[in-house]
């Protein structure tokens, strides 16, 4: 399939879901029982949210410098703009030049090609990608507080020929973003939304504590008990295979 095929396919699923929200009948500060109402796992052949790739040169760039980053996939427009956007947040690899290339030679054999060269150069390729797109209800709310996941799994390779102290590593990467709101997911209803990773945690891009707080006044939202200790967790249960 296609990474076209499939963004087609995962917009088209986000639109049911809306649709489906219409006839249902930060939220951080409450307490949920989130229940799987949706699932759904999609192969794709191109990163679309490379936060995890982000994630692992930033890591590694802390423990030696890194003038350029070669990125060995294939790649889509969505995950490339992502990419750009990504420096308003400060992640420390947002800034380092990445260079996207087709993943058609071997990540080791660039690496030996790159270390005659050097340069401080990492290079990371991303392969075995897929979306996962999960809906949550909660029980304690009446199954009127939502939550919407979407989650991208890959296999991420990283290597670093440095002439001093060469490194390389394989790692599963995983990033999402979430989506919480009341009902149906329209500005005045929605509670928060976050995202992972950005600088190696979960990024709260927006949070209505305003709305929490009403919701729980009403009793429409169960209230977390104080002796929770960090009541601005995002959490949810962990995604089917």
């Amino acid at each position: 399939m296609t990474t076209e095929k499939s963004l087609i396919k995962i917009a088209l699923v986000l639109l049911w879901l809306v649709m489906q929200l219409s006839h249902a009948g930060a939220c951080s500060l409450a307490l949920h029982d989130w229940k799987l109402v949706f699932f759904l796992k999609i192969p794709v052949s191109s990163p679309v949210f490379p936060l995890a790739e982000l994630n692992v040169a930033s890591l590694r760039a802390k423990e030696s410098p890194v003038s350029k980053i070669i990125w060995m996939a294939e790649h889509s427009l969505p995950g490339l703009m992502l990419l750009q956007m990504i420096g308003n947040v400060a992640d420390k690899a947002a800034s380092i030049p990445w260079v996207p290339v087709s993943p058609g030679e071997s990540l080791l054999g660039r690496a030996r090609e790159t270390r005659k060269d050097k340069t401080e150069t990492m290079l990371i390729g991303s392969d075995k990608m897929s979306i996962k797109i999960a809906f949550f209800s909660d029980k304690n709310s009446g199954y009127n507080c939502h939550q919407l996941v979407v989650m991208q799994n890959s296999r991420i390779r990283a290597v670093q020929p440095d002439m001093q102290v060469p490194w390389a590593q394989e790692t599963i990467g995983q990033s999402w973003f979430s989506l919480i709101f009341f009902q149906i997911p329209v500005p005045g209803r929605i509670m928060s939304f976050s995202t992972y990773p950005i600088r190696q945690t979960r990024h709260s891009i927006f949070e209505d504590h305003p709305l929490v707080e009403n919701l729980l006044s009403k009793k429409l939202l169960l209230r977390r008990p104080d002796l929770v200790i960090d009541p601005y967790i995002f959490d949810f249960p962990e995604l089917p295979e």
